[in-house]
């Protein structure tokens, strides 16, 4: 419950923040939010992250729509998830869905088909453009990655280590 939850919540606040700001900005244009660290920048994405293989909407569909089953089904077969991989599974998957909101119903104004809106703009570096669901995604990544390397191994029923924790018995048993 607190997995979906949370993944209502990431798609609410991305589908708002992308209708706010194509509301207020055209394609192309910038409007400061934290001087010199952050800007708001719309842009419009037919490809997946750094624009990378733009004008493949279909890959993506399919590719998003495979991983979110494939994290459904993950979260769904965890007994008893502890909260950390809950909210990360949260994050992931409402990131996805927001994402793939736009590659379905999302019209491109400078480009042909559908696209992803993003806004984000560091200023301090050189980054690419983002949006709030691959900011969800991201942290979420993150947070699962803690999740597997510190507690995993800890619950009663690991993703990773139960096969090694079912050796490390077998083995003592023989001695």
């Amino acid at each position: 419950m607190l997995c979906a939850l949370v993944a209502i919540l990431v798609i609410a606040a991305d589908q708002i923040s992308k209708a706010v700001v194509v509301s207020k900005l055209a394609v192309g244009e910038s409007a400061g939010f934290i001087p010199h660290v952050l800007s708001f920048c719309r842009s419009e994405n037919t490809g997946m992250a750094w624009g990378l293989l733009r004008n493949h909407r279909w890959v993506f569909l399919v590719l998003s729509f495979v991983a979110l089953i494939g994290f459904g089904v993950l979260y769904y077969r965890v007994k008893k998830p502890h909260k950390l991989f809950t909210v990360a599974m949260g994050f992931i998957i409402g990131g996805g869905v927001g994402n793939m909101i736009d590659r379905l119903f999302r019209p491109g104004v400078n480009v042909q088909g559908k696209a992803v809106v993003d806004f984000l703009k560091f200023e301090f570096f050189d980054f690419p453009i983002f949006n709030v669901a691959d900011s969800f995604i991201t942290v979420g990544a993150v947070l699962m990655v803690i999740y597997i390397v510190f507690l995993d191994k800890r619950q009663e029923h690991p993703l990773l280590f139960e096969a090694k924790r079912k050796d490390a018995d077998d083995e003592r048993s023989d001695l």
